[in-house]
Formats: structure tokens, sequence, C-alpha cells
């Protein structure tokens, strides 16, 4: 049997084109907070992340950046900036995270 080379093609694509948006929801002492999705240093999946509710922080999976829930300050890790929190009241019966 003979090895055959096919011909491909190549689709030009930048490193950054994907991107993904949205925000998700942490409960935390009755209130919801909604975060982004992504971290500001690296794009990490902060809906992923590690939440600590006595610390009231969430850590991003991907380089370790500690963020306040409550305020989005940036806490530790890499400098990157603070996150965008708004909050609300937390929904009936939503599981909390």
């Amino acid at each position: 049997m003979r090895n055959r080379m096919y011909k491909r093609e190549w689709r030009e694509m930048a490193p950054d084109d994907y991107q993904e948006t949205g925000r998700f929801a942490v409960t935390l002492d009755g209130q919801d907070y909604q975060l982004p999705r992504h971290c500001p240093h690296r794009g990490g999946r902060l809906d992923y992340g590690d939440v600590n509710r006595a610390r009231g922080t969430i850590t991003c999976p991907l380089h370790r950046s500690v963020f306040c829930l409550k305020t989005g300050r940036h806490l530790n890790g890499p400098e990157c900036g603070d996150l965008t929190v708004s909050r609300a009241p937390a929904s009936a019966g939503r599981d909390p995270r």
C-alpha cells in the first residue's frame, strides 16, 4: 500500500481571533455577584476558578490571580487590574456556586 500525500488547506487566523464574553454569578452571603468569565491577565476561565467563601475571593485557574468577589479588586498574582463586578439579589432556588 502506498502512502499518499493529500493537499491541506490552511486558513489564516490571528492568535487572538477567538473571544468568549459574558458573565457568571457567584452567590456569597445572600448576594449574587456577576463576574466576567475571563481574567484580565491572560483570559483564564474565572468560571472554573476556585471560590474561597471564607475570604470572599476567586482565584483564576490559569495564573492564580486572586480577586475580591465583592469589589473585583485584584489582591494577588500577576499584575492585571481589577474585575468589573456587579451585585444583584440572590436568585431563588439557584444552585450557588
